[in-house]
């Protein structure tokens, strides 16, 4: 606990961080609707104060510590904390949020993230068990559902800061290589899904290495989420065989709550220039993919079909439409 003030102390001068420092650590917010999580995810008390009908602005949040920070803190840690909440954008009426200030590897595995859970409710929150989610680069790098149980409940318009552990077991990858991070929060209830959950038919598994596997795994892992109720579909790979026929792969991902099959699919693909390099209505009745999954699969275009054998594909566009 309270790890994070190594991440607050100038490293060369052994000495606190000076204020304009201090404004550096603090990361992008993630805000969600209150209404998007759901009772496994967020307790909401009764309001202190009557709820603002129709309101839509912004509100501003005070300092909440825990019980236990609020007695083992000595004063200059509860300044900083304080001051780095006073420098806390305002926060969307009736929404909850998460913010990271500092993130600290572990010698024993893992990383120690430091963030403020915010309140921008007129009732009493707590949170409970939450999908949290690291970003290096807006690419994601761990993920975790976490008990928050412990940090207690947060009072009406306020900010409590908090430190969430992420094992190893819930990194995506191995790359620390990063600029810039941030943690966002998702809601059972998000207009948006994951479907990272890999699918693989056995004929196309059988005929693939463990590296094709394990990079198709990882991009299925690393690309943002889809919004709920659509099918996204991504190409992933792509070449030309010495007939001169066009295989390229895609990534089906599915955000519908029922399975995906499609008919017939009417696919693009163009090249770096714009131009079409084949097109036409294929056959896609063998395709199925679950609810929240990701699905690769297959299109082979003849050597007829090919409209610009030439074309450069090392950067492709791809097009699909359901028929």
């Amino acid at each position: 606990m309270f790890s994070f003030f190594k991440n607050l102390v100038n490293k060369e001068q052994g000495q606190n961080l000076s204020e304009e420092e201090l404004k550096k650590e603090l990361r992008e917010e993630a805000p969600i609707h209150l209404d998007e999580l759901d009772e496994q995810e967020i307790e909401k008390e009764t309001p202190v104060q009557p709820e603002a009908a129709g309101v839509s602005g912004e509100v501003s949040t005070e300092l909440s510590l825990h019980p236990l920070w609020e007695e083992q803190l000595d004063n200059e840690k509860k300044y900083t904390l304080r001051f780095l909440q006073a420098e806390l954008p305002k926060i969307k009426y009736g929404s909850v949020s998460v913010i990271g200030f500092s993130m600290i590897p572990q010698p024993t595995g893992g990383v120690n993230v430091a963030l403020f859970f915010r309140n921008g409710t007129p009732a009493p929150v707590k949170f409970k068990n939450i999908r949290l989610a690291i970003y290096f680069d807006d690419t994601p790098f761990a993920r975790q559902r976490i008990n928050l149980s412990d940090m207690g409940t947060i009072p009406p318009f306020s900010s409590r800061p908090w430190e969430v552990h992420f094992p190893p077991e819930s990194f995506l990858h191995d790359n620390f290589d990063f600029k810039n991070w941030k943690v966002l929060m998702r809601a059972n209830k998000s207009p948006y899904v994951w479907p990272n959950e890999l699918e693989l038919d056995p004929q196309m598994e059988a005929r693939m290495t463990e590296r094709q596997k394990d990079r198709l795994e990882y991009f299925t892992k690393v690309l943002p989420p889809i919004k709920a109720d659509t099918v996204e579909i991504t190409g992933f790979d792509i070449g030309k065989t010495k007939d001169g026929r066009l295989v390229a792969g895609l990534l089906f991902r599915n955000g519908i709550p029922f399975d995906f099959t499609p008919k017939a699919l009417r696919i693009t693909i163009s090249d770096m220039e714009g131009d079409v390099v084949a097109t036409g209505l294929v056959d896609a009745s063998t395709v199925k993919v679950r609810p929240k999954t990701s699905r690769p699969w297959l299109v082979v275009f003849p050597a007829e079909m090919v409209k610009k054998p030439d074309a450069d594909i090392r950067r492709w566009a791809l097009e699909v439409t359901t028929t």
